[in-house]
C-alpha cells in the first residue's frame, strides 16, 4: 500500500513540474512564399540559394534577408541561351530595387517576387548542301539589312525578325531549316522571339538542265510553267522538279499533231525529276509520235458505256493517241441503257469475244484512222416481287430473295418457284396463292414463261392463314364437326368456321372456353386471328351396348348364366379403380354399386370402364336390368339376358396368341414352352357352365367339400376329336369359377395352336388354342 501511494505522489509532482515550466502563450507565425518571375533565375533567402518557389513559416517580426546573386548584372540559364537582368523585388505593397533586401516577417506580406527582364538568344547560320560552302552562296537580310555570315544576338520577348535569302549565281536557295517560332514562306522566314531561336538558311549549288523535244520545238511543263523548247534551266543539285507534256497531244508549227511517247530518263509522263549532284549540265528529252484519231462504237445500241484506259465513259469515244501507243478498252457487261433496257456484250467487230482487250494503235492510223465496234445483245429483265418482304424464291433452281432481278436473253424460258407456305410465328403463316403479272389475278403453281419483251414483272401473292386449335376436356370426351374442314387447322383470315361437338359415351357437354363461350354445343367464329377453343365436358356413367358379357370374353351367343362371373363395360362407371376381397365379396367398391331390382350384386373389380361381378345363382332366366350407381353421378341401366348355360373359357395371351387357361397335372400352366401331354389330367378354367349341386353360394367362395358338381352335360372338342371331360365342378375357394378336368389320348392332334372349345347342354363356348405335345 505504501508503494502505490509513493508512485502516485511522484507522478503528481512530475505533472506539476511540467505544467510550471510550460510557457503561458505561443509566439504568432506567418507563412511567406518567395519566387522569381520569370521562373529560372536563382535567388537567396537568408544566405541559402533557391531555384524555384519556396515557402517559409516565420515568427511574426523575425528578421530575414532576400538577395538576387546577379546583382545589377545578368544571370543565364544552363545553355546560356536566356539572359536575365535583375529588376527588383516585388510584394503586394510595391517594389524595391535594393539588393540585398532586409525584411521583417509580417502577416500582411505573404509573398516576395524577384523580378527579372528576359532576353532570348537569336542565332543565324548560313549553310550549304552538301558539304561546306565554297565561296559566297548568297545573301541573307535581317529586317532589310544584309547580314554577312553567321551571327548571334539577344532579342526581347515577342520581338519579330524578318529574314530573306537570295542566292548568288551558280547557287540556289534550298530553304530554311524547319524550327519552332518561325513562319516560313519560300525565301522568307518570319521569327517570333518566344524562346531562344536558331535559324539556318540552306543554299545548294545549281546545275543546268536542258529540256528538248523530238520533234523540236514542242512545249512542255517545267515546274507547272509551260515553256518552249529547247530551254535551259538552272536547278539546285538534288532538287526535285515537275516535268510533263502540255496535254494529250501537241501541234508543231505546221499544225501536225503529235502525242507524247516517253522521257529520255525513263520517267513517268508526269514525272518528278531530281537534279543530279553534279555540276555537269544535264539534258532530258521528250519524244513524241504522230497522233492518230481512234473511234470506238457500240452497236446496235449506240449510247452504251465503255471503259477506256480504266475510266468508265459514255459516248462519243473519239481520242487523239500516238501511233504505237497501247491502251485497254472494255465493254461493260451487262449494262442498262437510258431506256432501262439491259444489254450484254457479244463480241467486237473483229470477232474477238473477250470484253476487255489491249490494243496498239497501228502505223498509218494517223492517216487512215482506227475504228472498233463493240457488239451487244439485248437482254430481257425479269423482276420478281412478293407480298412478303424478303421472300426466298428460286429462279431456274437458283435462290433469289425478293425483290430481285434476273436477266436472260430475249426468248429464253424461265422457271420461277415460290414456297407454298411461310411461317410467321405461333399460330399464323402466309400461304401461296399464285403468281400475278400486270395486275392480274394470281395463278397457282410455278411461273414458267418465255421472256419475249425487255421487261417483265411478276409478284408472288400470299394470304394470311390463322390456326384454329380445338381440344376437349377430358380429351376423349367429344367428336368434332368443323366446317369448312382444314387438313392442318389453318384457315384464311377471312374464313367463317362453324364448330360442333358430340359427347362421347360417358361424357356430357358442359360449355365452351378459350375463344368461345356458352353452353350450346355448336358455335362459329371468324379466323381473323389465331383462335383456340376448348370444349368442356362432364363425366356421366355409361354402359356400352351389349356391355354385360361373360367375363371370359366374347361368346358365340349372347346371355350370361346364373352364378357366373360377368363383366360390365362402359365409361365413367367409377371415379377410380379398385379390387375387392376374394371372399366374402363386397357390394360397394370404388364408390359404386350394381343391382338387379332390389338385389345388390357382389363385386370383384371396379374401374371407370369395367366392372366384374357375380350373377346370383338363383336369378330368374330371361331379360333382366342391371343398375350401376356411382357416388355423385346419375344411375345408369342396361338390359341383359339370363340363360341357363353361357360357357366361357378363360384365356391366356402369350406372344399375340390367345391360349386356354389350363393347368398340368402338377398344377403348372400349360404354355407353348410346356405343352399339354397326352394321358395327363388337364384342368381348364371357365365360367357360366350352368347350375351346380349343391347350388353355389352368392358372393362367397365355394367350400372345399362337398364338391359342387356341374349338372349339365359337357363335351370337349379338340381339333376334330371330341372328348367327354373326366370331371366338372365349381372351383373350390373361388367365386363364380368352373373347373373342367379331362385327359387327351393318342387320337388328339399335336401342335402349338390346337383349337379347343366346350359344349354345355348344346351351347358352345368361345374357341381358344391349346398347345399339345
Amino acid at each position: 500500500m505504501k508503494k502505490i501511494c509513493s508512485k502516485f505522489l511522484s507522478l503528481s509532482v512530475l505533472l506539476m513540474t511540467v505544467a510550471a515550466s510550460a510557457p503561458f502563450a505561443r509566439a504568432q507565425t506567418t507563412e511567406v512564399r518567395v519566387l522569381s518571375n520569370p521562373a529560372g533565375p536563382q535567388f537567396q533567402v537568408d544566405g541559402t540559394n533557391y531555384g524555384g518557389p519556396v515557402s517559409f513559416l516565420w515568427p511574426v517580426g523575425s528578421q530575414h534577408t532576400l538577395y538576387a546573386p546577379s546583382g545589377s548584372g545578368y544571370a543565364y540559364n544552363i545553355g546560356q541561351t536566356i539572359q536575365w537582368q535583375f529588376a527588383g523585388w516585388q510584394w503586394s505593397g510595391g517594389t524595391q530595387t535594393q539588393n540585398p533586401l532586409p525584411i521583417s516577417a509580417s502577416t500582411a506580406i505573404p509573398q516576395y517576387t524577384a523580378l527579372y527582364n528576359a532576353l532570348y538568344q537569336f542565332s543565324l547560320s548560313i549553310s550549304c548542301s552538301p558539304g561546306l560552302c565554297t565561296g559566297n552562296p548568297g545573301t541573307v537580310t535581317l529586317n532589310g539589312i544584309a547580314v554577312s555570315g553567321n551571327q548571334t544576338s539577344w532579342q526581347g520577348l515577342g520581338a519579330t525578325l524578318a529574314l530573306q535569302a537570295f542566292p548568288n549565281p551558280g547557287w540556289t536557295f534550298a530553304g530554311w531549316a524547319p524550327a519552332a517560332n518561325q513562319t516560313i514562306t519560300g525565301f522568307q522566314d518570319i521569327v517570333t522571339m518566344n524562346a531562344p531561336t536558331a535559324v539556318n538558311a540552306v543554299f545548294v549549288q545549281a546545275t543546268t538542265v536542258n529540256v528538248v523535244t523530238v520533234p523540236n520545238g514542242l512545249p512542255v511543263y517545267a515546274d507547272h510553267t509551260l515553256v518552249s523548247t529547247p530551254v535551259s534551266l538552272s536547278w539546285a543539285q538534288g532538287s526535285q522538279h515537275w516535268l510533263a507534256p502540255s496535254g494529250d497531244w501537241e501541234s508543231d508549227v505546221s499544225g501536225k499533231r503529235w502525242s507524247f511517247v516517253s522521257w529520255s530518263n525513263g520517267g513517268a509522263e508526269n514525272q518528278s525529276y531530281v537534279v543530279p549532284n553534279s555540276g555537269t549540265s544535264q539534258t532530258i528529252t521528250a519524244t513524241f509520235t504522230p497522233s492518230a484519231y481512234p473511234q470506238f462504237l457500240t452497236s446496235p445500241q449506240t449510247n452504251l458505256n465503255l471503259v477506256v484506259d480504266g475510266l468508265v465513259l459514255p459516248p462519243p469515244y473519239s481520242y487523239i493517241w500516238g501511233v504505237g501507243s497501247t491502251h485497254t478498252v472494255s465493254a461493260t457487261t451487262p449494262q442498262t441503257d437510258a431506256q432501262g433496257n439491259s444489254w450484254i456484250f457479244k463480241s467486237w467487230d473483229d470477232l474477238a469475244t473477250t470484253p476487255s482487250r489491249t490494243i496498239t494503235i497501228p502505223v498509218g492510223a494517223d492517216v487512215n484512222g482506227y475504228t472498233l465496234h463493240a457488239l451487244f445483245t439485248e437482254q430481257a429483265t425479269l423482276t420478281v416481287g412478293s407480298t412478303i418482304a424478303g421472300l426466298s424464291v428460286t429462279v431456274d433452281g437458283t435462290a433469289c430473295t425478293t425483290p430481285c432481278t434476273v436477266q436472260r436473253s430475249l426468248g429464253a424460258s424461265v422457271h420461277v418457284s415460290a414456297p407454298g407456305s411461310v411461317p410467321l410465328g405461333a399460330g399464323f403463316r402466309q400461304d401461296f396463292l399464285g403468281w400475278s403479272s400486270g395486275g392480274g389475278a394470281p395463278v397457282a403453281g410455278d411461273w414458267i414463261a418465255t421472256l419475249n419483251v425487255p421487261s417483265t414483272s411478276i409478284v408472288a401473292s400470299y394470304h394470311l392463314m390463322n390456326l384454329l386449335t380445338t381440344a376437349a376436356n377430358p380429351s376423349g370426351g367429344a367428336t368434332w364437326t368443323i366446317q369448312p374442314a382444314s387438313p392442318d387447322g389453318y384457315y384464311d383470315s377471312q374464313t367463317a368456321v362453324s364448330l360442333g361437338v358430340t359427347a362421347q359415351p360417358g361424357f356430357r357437354f358442359a360449355n365452351w372456353t378459350g375463344d368461345l363461350s356458352g353452353s350450346v354445343p355448336t358455335a362459329s367464329l371468324t379466323m381473323s386471328v389465331p383462335h383456340s377453343v376448348m370444349a368442356q365436358f362432364t363425366k356421366v356413367p355409361f354402359i356400352s351396348p351389349n356391355g354385360v358379357t361373360n367375363a371370359a370374353g366374347a361368346l358365340p351367343q349372347t346371355g350370361v348364366a346364373p352364378g357366373s362371373v360377368v363383366s360390365i363395360f362402359g365409361a365413367s362407371l367409377a371415379s377410380t379403380t379398385a379390387v375387392g376381397p376374394a371372399t366374402p365379396m363386397v357390394q360397394t367398391l370404388a364408390g359404386l354399386t350394381a343391382s338387379v331390382g332390389t338385389r345388390l350384386l357382389p363385386l370383384y373389380f371396379a374401374s371407370p370402364t369395367q366392372i366384374n361381378l357375380q350373377i346370383p345363382s338363383d336369378l330368374a332366366l330371361g331379360q333382366q336390368t342391371v343398375t350401376v350407381s356411382s357416388l355423385g353421378m346419375p344411375d345408369v341401366n342396361s338390359t341383359f339376358t339370363i340363360v341357363r348355360d353361357a360357357p366361357g373359357i378363360f384365356g391366356l395371351l402369350l406372344d399375340g396368341q390367345n391360349y386356354a387357361l389350363a393347368l398340368h397335372e402338377d398344377g403348372s400352366l400349360v404354355t407353348p414352352q410346356f405343352p399339354a401331354q397326352k394321358g395327363e389330367l388337364l384342368t381348364a378354367y371357365a365360367t357360366g357352365f350352368g347350375p351346380t349341386a349343391p347350388v353355389r353360394p352368392n358372393g362367397y367362395a365355394v367350400p372345399a367339400t362337398p364338391a359342387y358338381q356341374l349338372l349339365d352335360p359337357i363335351t370337349l372338342q379338340v381339333g376334330s376329336v371330341q372328348y367327354t371331360p373326366q370331371n366338372a365342378f365349381a372351383a373350390p375357394g373361388q367365386v363364380g369359377l368352373d373347373l373342367v378336368q379331362f385327359r387327351l389320348d393318342s387320337s388328339a392332334p399335336s401342335g402349338s395352336t390346337i383349337a379347343v372349345y366346350f359344349t354345355v347342354n348344346g351351347v358352345n363356348s368361345n374357341t381358344l388354342n391349346l398347345p399339345i405335345q
